[in-house]
């Protein structure tokens, strides 16, 4: 199939931060996917006219990057990789779709509640090796913390003072793509849950490193340790841990010890790493991905939209074509096939 995939910025397979880049660069071995960035969606009409893709892919996220998306969709329904709920006018966008697609199935759960009439499936993130090898150092282990929450004041910034005022030596990195090679723990709280796709949590696990983020329902399934008593959480444990949860009724305290015992303990850092790169070899590699996501495009394929609800915006039923179709009818013309909806 023809795929037009619509996303912010062109991918980028050495960001480990990018999944979708390694997924579409999986899917070019079996489609011929066309990347659509911001700066090029202007020449999608007409191109798409001329020569229709077969189908069209969104990116949906809550940043300012994504807002020329949704214009697109609307008209021109397709798949929706929901990288965050926080999006505006959600129900609009989801009730646009072919089908949505998330990362985990306690995510899909609540959308198929909340939308039974949208085609919602789950596929993992294309999560890929880090390229830069683990830094070796000497010193207070190394810390990444990715929070969309402001820290100053608010529960992680707190965690992390209590952390050092009981003893803890670590250093603090920028959180960004060259951090998860050289840190030793990233902490990823992923908090509201379901809200917001955990990349960088994944990506920590790919590079071996030990990770921290909040117990959930999404994350129940896992075995984990818990920070509180450090013993596995759940009944039947047999999996060995592939990460630190935080109970989100005592996040803060509960931060502060896993911060305080992982930054001093090397062994159970490395042990954690190594279990949880374990598991993303068996469940997150960007060919369990682009497997799921193959099936996925196959079935959109064939789906249309739900129907339209009675209350749908008036603003999102125009096409873009309304001026032109006023003046070929005030010259007595009648709307040429190049103006009909594709």
């Amino acid at each position: 199939m023809r795929i037009a995939w619509f996303r912010d910025t062109t991918p980028d397979t050495s960001d480990p931060l990018d999944a979708a880049a390694l997924l579409t660069d999986q899917l070019r071995s079996s489609h011929d996917v066309d990347v659509i960035t911001e700066s090029g969606a202007h020449d999608f009409v007409w191109q798409h006219l001329q020569r229709p893709w077969d189908l069209c892919v969104y990116e949906l996220d809550d940043s300012p990057a994504h807002e020329f998306i949704p214009a697109y969709l609307v008209n021109y329904p397709g798949v929706v990789m929901l990288r965050s709920t926080d999006v505006a006018h959600l129900r609009v966008l989801l009730l646009a779709s072919r089908s949505v697609v998330t990362s985990n199935a306690a995510n899909a759960e609540l959308l198929h509640a909340a939308y039974p009439q949208v085609h919602v499936r789950v596929a993992p993130i294309a999560i890929g090796s880090p390229r830069e090898a683990a830094h070796e150092h000497e010193g207070p282990a190394r810390v990444a913390v990715f929070d969309s929450r402001p820290w100053d004041g608010a529960v992680v910034g707190r965690a992390m003072r209590r952390a050092r005022d009981a003893g803890a030596a670590f250093e603090l990195l920028e959180p960004d793509a060259r951090t998860i090679a050289a840190c030793d723990i990233v902490i990823a709280p992923g908090w509201p849950p379901f809200h917001h796709t955990p990349t960088a949590l994944l990506a920590g696990m790919a590079a071996g490193k030990a990770v921290v983020t909040t117990e959930m329902e999404a994350t129940a399934e896992w075995a984990a340790l818990d920070p509180q008593t450090w013993r596995p959480r759940g009944v039947a444990v047999g999996d060995a841990p592939i990460a630190v949860t935080i109970d989100p009724r005592d996040e803060e305290h509960s931060l502060m010890l896993a911060l305080r015992r992982l930054s001093s303990d090397a062994a159970l850092r490395e042990e954690l790493g190594r279990s949880a790169q374990r598991w993303w070899k068996t469940h997150a590699t960007p060919e369990h991905a682009a497997a799921a996501w193959k099936q996925i495009l196959e079935e959109a394929a064939t789906l249309s939209p739900p129907p339209r609800p009675d209350d749908w915006p008036k603003q999102f039923a125009e096409d873009g074509t309304g001026f032109a179709r006023a003046i070929l009818k005030e010259f007595g013309f009648p709307p040429t096939d190049t103006l009909a909806r594709s």
